[in-house]
């Protein structure tokens, strides 16, 4: 930005430094000690929860925008600052923003953890039924308050183990055109067998894959080829986490910021679409 007037870009100056400079006036020198003996884990946390609390634990940017995160997650209290930011999965809330509305008849979300995407979709107004599978009580539990809180929008069904017999359970109409996220740490090729697949054949399915399980790639190639019967397979492309727009995180650290936006990874992870193959 250039300005004539040194008057004014001095005045412009003092409002862009305002932020750091008001933020390293507020620590103590206990707290600045103490945040030098942090675990990078201990950090993130902190800076997660900081960021919860100033927006009040309400998701401000993205598809999910409006919706109420729980602070006392059994799951993902590290993401809970970029969920809020819109910045947590970027590749599948891009993938969410995309999809109009009534797009698809039913949100089937398996590993459903905290219920994230699970009432996230409902909030959204992108699909009105959402139905999630989580095999711990807890998790379950946490889902159902976590729907509560967000006053029980839309319909919410919420059952426990992903397996084939679960799955034929489910009622045609649900499995009709529905969009199904899959995110189970790593078991995602034992649940998704020729027969599952020949179920969600008229699915969209988005597959987060973990790759550091025993005789990965063996599994993985037997997968994609039972996956191509039934679908068009593509990869999901890694997005950024854009952080320098966000005005939330104008006082915070480089170190802060970006630590912020990691979501521990052991490598860039990948995420496949599957797309019903023309009948």
């Amino acid at each position: 930005m250039k300005m004539n007037n040194v008057e004014q870009f001095i005045l412009a100056e003092a409002d862009y430094f305002h932020p750091m400079l008001e933020r390293a006036q507020q620590s103590t020198l206990e707290q600045r000690e103490s945040w030098r003996r942090e675990t990078i884990r201990e950090r993130q946390e902190r800076m997660s929860l900081e960021v919860f609390d100033l927006l009040q634990g309400t998701v401000k940017y993205g598809p999910f925008k409006g919706l109420h995160l729980d602070r006392d997650t059994w799951w993902g209290k590290l993401d809970l600052g970029s969920q809020c930011l819109g910045l947590y999965e970027k590749e599948i809330l891009n993938l969410i923003e995309a999809t109009e509305a009534g797009r698809f008849s039913t949100f089937i979300d398996i590993g459903a953890a905290d219920g994230y995407y699970a009432i996230g979709m409902l909030v959204s107004g992108k699909i009105g039924k959402t139905i999630c599978f989580e095999q711990t009580e807890k998790g379950r539990a946490v889902i159902a308050e976590n729907w509560k809180k967000n006053h029980s929008v839309g319909e919410l069904t919420i059952l426990g183990e992903a397996n084939a017999a679960s799955f034929a359970s489910l009622r045609a109409q649900d499995l009709e055109n529905a969009l199904v996220l899959v995110d189970i740490e790593g078991f995602e090729f034992e649940l998704l067998t020729d027969e599952v697949l020949n179920l969600l054949k008229s699915c969209t399915v988005i597959i987060e894959i973990h790759h550091w399980m025993d005789d990965f790639l063996a599994k993985y190639n037997a997968f994609l080829r039972n996956a191509a019967h039934y679908f068009d397979i593509e990869t999901v492309q890694r997005v950024e986490r854009e952080t320098s727009n966000l005005p939330e995180l104008r006082d915070f650290t480089d170190d802060n910021r970006l630590l912020l936006t990691s979501e521990r990874r052991p490598g860039m992870m990948r995420f496949l679409k599957l797309t019903p193959k023309a009948q």
